[in-house]
């Protein structure tokens, strides 16, 4: 049974996973290819700050909806549609305050296919679907081990559930 709790360890631990994420995932891309010489094999990746908030706050709101029976009680497809949804929203909202309204270029999706005004686009989007379901397990095993809530069976069985549209 899911229950009202404190988020503010969900908040900070999800807002330093998500830091890591982006670095690693910009690292493997080579997003810094040819600055200053660097190679793709140097794996340098970058963040900005703002998206340690920006992750923590999607996934808090994720694992938010996940403490409710009306929310959980969903199959596991209908979840992931609204994570996922909830983080493609956050995602343009921080995209147009950050990078179009303070003009501080944290990322630019206009050269994507697909892209809305640059700040989200599908390629990403789809990532963001899946990450859902990743938010959604680790939500529960955080619940388990800081408050003795229901212990979550394996990350597999949640992909599982999607397969299986449960």
């Amino acid at each position: 049974m899911k229950y009202k709790r404190s988020k503010i360890i969900h908040f900070l631990i999800f807002g330093s996973i998500y830091l890591n994420v982006e670095i690693f995932c910009r690292a493997f891309c080579g997003a810094l290819t040819g600055f200053s010489g660097i190679c793709k094999w140097s794996l340098c990746g970058w963040t900005s700050l703002w998206m340690f908030p920006i992750g923590g706050l999607c996934a808090v709101l994720i694992g938010s909806l996940n403490d409710r029976p009306e929310y959980y009680n969903l199959k596991m497809w209908q979840q992931v549609i609204m994570g996922g949804s909830l983080i493609c929203i956050m995602e343009l909202l921080a995209g147009v305050f950050f990078n179009l309204y303070l003009h501080l270029n944290l990322w630019d999706y206009s050269q994507e296919k697909f892209n809305f005004m640059g700040q989200i686009c599908l390629k990403n989007s789809i990532y963001w679907y899946v990450l859902s379901i990743v938010i959604i397990w680790f939500d529960d095993v955080l619940s388990y081990y800081f408050y003795e809530g229901e212990k979550p069976s394996s990350l597999l069985s949640y992909f599982v559930k999607l397969i299986k549209l449960q």
